[in-house]
């Protein structure tokens, strides 16, 4: 009587599957040890102290003559919700609105201490997000602006015409991770893959202190910097590190 042998392609399936087990329990043991050496790292090794020593609301005007000036709950902002703001888990915020006759500002700020909230995640709260989910349209785009204040050099920002019912604000903002800007390489919304494309980016130095900082106006800021008492905001912006 004959012997049953499997086929060759049955064969060849068998020696696959068992591959395949290997493989993906080979990349969960790895995986595992990477996640509890991180643990250890984190545990062992304690965040940066946070530079952010007075609360924002101290550090920006809220009194300047000729403006009158308005705070407002940050979920509010075309940037948040109460679900948002609730997320993301800000250490301190600010939503503060000057207006003078017909020209209004809006000083939006989040802030992170050090170790709260994953780079990426943080990155993500723009307008090129949040706003052009709520609505508005990108009218114009551009990456890296120089920015200067009394003869200091800051951070270089993000600049964009975003426009709602034919309203338009000219928008600058900056995402500073320890004192520097982010950079704007992500595409698209935040993915379970972020966390480790910041590990390519910063190695375990995940754990700076961060601010979104975002500086609106229906003008130029040109004009604005013509207009009396708006130094006052600018000087507020090199306090806290731009």
């Amino acid at each position: 009587m004959g012997t049953n042998l499997p086929s060759a392609g049955l064969a060849k399936s068998i020696i696959i599957f068992i591959v395949m087990k290997k493989l993906i329990l080979v990349i969960g043991i790895t995986t595992l040890l990477l996640a509890a050496g991180l643990r250890a790292y984190f545990a062992l090794v304690p965040p940066p102290e946070p530079t952010l020593e007075r609360a924002l609301s101290d550090i920006f005007p809220s009194k300047m003559s000729g403006w009158q000036v308005e705070d407002q709950d940050i979920s509010n902002s075309p940037e948040s919700s109460t679900r948002i703001s609730n997320f993301l888990k800000f250490d301190d915020s600010l939503f503060r609105i000057y207006q003078q006759g017909d020209v209004f500002v809006t000083l939006y700020i989040a802030y992170w201490a050090p170790g709260t909230a994953s780079y990426r995640w943080a990155g993500a709260h723009t307008p090129d997000t949040c706003w052009v989910k709520a609505g508005w349209s990108c009218d114009e785009r551009t990456y890296s602006v120089p920015f200067e204040h009394a003869g200091a050099e800051f951070e270089p920002a993000e600049f964009g015409i975003y426009s709602k019912d034919g309203l338009a604000q000219k928008v600058y903002f900056w995402h500073l991770v320890g004192g520097e800007a982010f950079g704007y390489q992500q595409q698209g919304e935040p993915t379970i893959f972020g966390a480790l494309i910041d590990i390519k980016e910063y190695g375990l130095d995940l754990r700076q202190e961060q601010f979104f900082v975002r500086l609106s106006s229906n003008v130029d800021l040109d004009t604005l910097k013509s207009m009396n008492g708006f130094d006052g905001i600018l000087d507020g912006l090199g306090e806290i590190g731009l």
